[in-house]
């Protein structure tokens, strides 16, 4: 099994082709796991298995990661999550791992809103993160009260056009046959 990882995860290169056909030259890759793999996953999870202890609650799927932090005061949130963001970024990179700071956000859930209206400034290494009022995490759509009726409308949306789809393809007197 050691092998075939080993296998897996050595020698692989890649070539870039844009739309209009053009192509980058040959280039290897020298870290990270192939992306849709089904040992992805586990692979990642065991390189971060030992991710140092934080005041931040972390939440994981594959390789994505997400750390939530209540306390009593919004400075103390602020705070503790800097500390924690820093953290992370300095175990992620003495493993030679980035953190996306593109795909990284800040966000605040409260259930009043009023509270939720805040932003808070958080950063990595001294960059800021994007700070979003409903960000998305593993497809769903996280609104500032927890209400997902963000999430929902855009759902329904989807069905919708899909439905619709389906009705311009299967009409009663035309489209596709039922035999």
């Amino acid at each position: 099994m050691v092998n075939f990882i080993m296998e897996m995860l050595s020698n692989r290169s890649f070539i870039l082709q844009t739309s209009d056909g053009q192509r980058s030259r040959l280039r290897r890759l020298r870290n990270g796991v192939p992306q849709g793999s089904v040992l992805s996953p586990m692979l990642f999870n065991i390189y971060i298995f030992d991710l140092p202890v934080t005041t931040s609650r972390r939440y994981g799927y594959a390789d994505d990661l997400a750390i939530m932090l209540h306390q009593p005061t919004w400075k103390a949130v602020e705070e503790g999550l800097n500390q924690d963001m820093d953290v992370l970024a300095a175990y992620l990179r003495s493993w030679r791992l980035q953190l996306s700071t593109g795909k990284t956000v800040s966000a605040v859930f409260h259930l009043c809103n009023r509270e939720a209206r805040r932003e808070l400034e958080i950063s990595v290494e001294n960059k800021p993160l994007e700070f979003q009022q409903a960000p998305k995490y593993l497809g769903v759509r996280l609104d500032r009260t927890l209400s997902y009726k963000q999430h929902l409308d855009e759902v329904r949306a989807k069905v919708t056009a899909r439905v619709s789809l389906i009705r311009r393809l299967a009409g009663t007197t035309w489209g596709a046959s039922a035999k």
